[in-house]
């Protein structure tokens, strides 16, 4: 009994247009790469050098700290509205199904 033959699937000529979204994926891709290495350069940067002491003066009282924190502090609670002001954004003005 002999095995029925399959035939390797037809391989579809890829589209100009198909060839294009995979390249500029691939571009995007390095792209954000680049950006992610030098945001950490910058960020090994920043930190090596501001690591002087400074005063902060708060409403009720004073301390001293690093500067590199108030820094890292402001740059996540920024972080961080941001992405909550998106959202709410986002949910406020998406589109609703008619019911």
């Amino acid at each position: 009994m002999s095995e029925p033959e399959t035939e390797a699937p037809a391989l579809e000529a890829e589209s100009r247009l198909r060839r294009g979204i995979r390249y500029s994926h691939r571009t995007g891709l390095y792209a954000a790469l680049g950006v992610a290495i030098a945001t950490v350069v910058v960020l090994i940067l920043l930190i090596a050098r501001n690591t002087r002491q400074v005063k902060v003066d708060y409403v009720f009282g004073s301390s001293q700290t690093r500067l590199i924190w108030l820094v890292i502090v402001s740059a996540i609670t920024g972080w961080v509205l941001g992405i909550v002001t998106a959202f709410l954004i986002r949910r406020r003005t998406r589109w609703r199904r008619p019911t």
